[in-house]
């Protein structure tokens, strides 16, 4: 037990004090009703009485001192968590079927599906409290640009400064995208909570899923989920190419010279998620950032590479006004 301010308990003194006068009173209380009424005063009321007067007494006092002792507490540890963010970069990213929020605007001019992205995992990064956290981005393959870190400030700068004219490529493998992610926590000796969080428009350059569905499961073995976050909409529209200056000066076609469209593919990024126990989430939904952190601390909470041990201190002097209290009604009950 420790004592904040243990300079208070010369105030112990005014016990005896009280109980020299306590004494006094009882004995004239005693002498004045014998001559009165020759009935002599019963002194256990008395005595019960005065000691929980006492002990109430002595108990303000004591907590006047703010006692405390020490116990070991048993926290969450935020930095028990690694998250690698992933964003497509593929051309069907400069689809212009997403709008940049208005406070984004300062960052991004132009409204599409890759600055949409950015801003989205930006404002993630903006919610992380302790946690490592990666960046990569991918297309017909994927490419780390950020291993973990703590250093979100860096992180930031990557995604705002990146020319998004520049980085996109055609064709998105999902599959390639998850392997990128998981190779990202590779070489690390910590134990920690693994989360990846993928933000694309769901299209893939293959009608077959299965490579993308075996790629979750091989992650989701490994104890990692997959936070899926949709960008754009569920209809078809078109690609547009814009110039130096940004302006648009046409839209993307294929070998035959039909104008690519692209649109939202939900359900790949649901399976996707629903594989590795992740959730899904449409960007454009109203704080979806602080939906996605909520959902992966209240995972990560449940998995004890999150918990750690630290010292913490209980202050009894709540404790000791209560007792008190209770001390004080018992002496005047007990008097009566």
């Amino acid at each position: 037990m420790n004592l904040e301010n243990s300079g208070y308990l010369w105030l112990l003194l005014v016990i005896p004090c009280f109980l020299f006068c306590s004494l006094i009173s009882y004995k004239e209380a005693s002498n004045w009703l014998y001559r009165f009424a020759h009935v002599k005063k019963r002194p256990i009321p008395y005595v019960v009485s005065t000691l929980f007067f006492t002990l109430a007494l002595g108990t303000v006092i004591f907590s006047l001192t703010e006692p405390k002792v020490q116990y070991t507490k048993v926290v969450f540890n935020r930095s028990g968590i690694d998250v690698a963010i992933g964003i497509d970069i593929s051309k069907s990213m400069l689809a212009e079927d997403e709008a940049v929020p208005e406070e984004g605007k300062k960052l991004f001019a132009i409204s599409n599906r890759l600055n949409c992205a950015r801003y989205c995992a930006i404002n993630i990064i903006t919610a992380l409290r302790g946690e490592h956290v990666g960046v990569f981005v991918f297309a017909g393959k994927g490419v780390s640009i950020v291993p973990l870190t703590t250093d979100y400030g860096y992180c930031q700068y990557i995604l705002k400064h990146v020319n998004d004219a520049t980085i996109t490529m055609p064709g998105t493998d999902l599959s390639q995208a998850i392997t990128t992610g998981v190779s990202l926590f590779e070489g690390s000796s910590r134990k920690t909570v693994k989360t990846i969080i993928l933000i694309s428009d769901g299209e893939d350059i293959s009608d077959d899923k299965s490579p993308i569905y075996e790629a979750a499961q091989r992650a989701a073995a490994q104890g990692i989920a997959i936070y899926t976050v949709g960008i754009g909409m569920g209809q078809g529209v078109l690609i547009p190419i814009r110039n130096s200056e940004a302006n648009i000066e046409g839209y993307y076609q294929d070998e035959d010279g039909s104008y690519l469209k692209t649109r939202l593919e939900q359900d790949t990024l649901k399976s996707i998620s629903t594989i590795t126990g992740g959730r899904y989430f449409r960007a454009r939904d109203e704080r979806s950032e602080d939906g996605i952190v909520d959902a992966i601390l209240k995972r990560a909470r449940t998995i004890e590479y999150t918990r750690a041990t630290e010292p913490a201190w209980f202050y009894l002097s709540p404790l000791l006004l209560c007792a008190a209290f209770l001390f004080f009604i018992i002496g005047i009950i007990a008097g009566r």
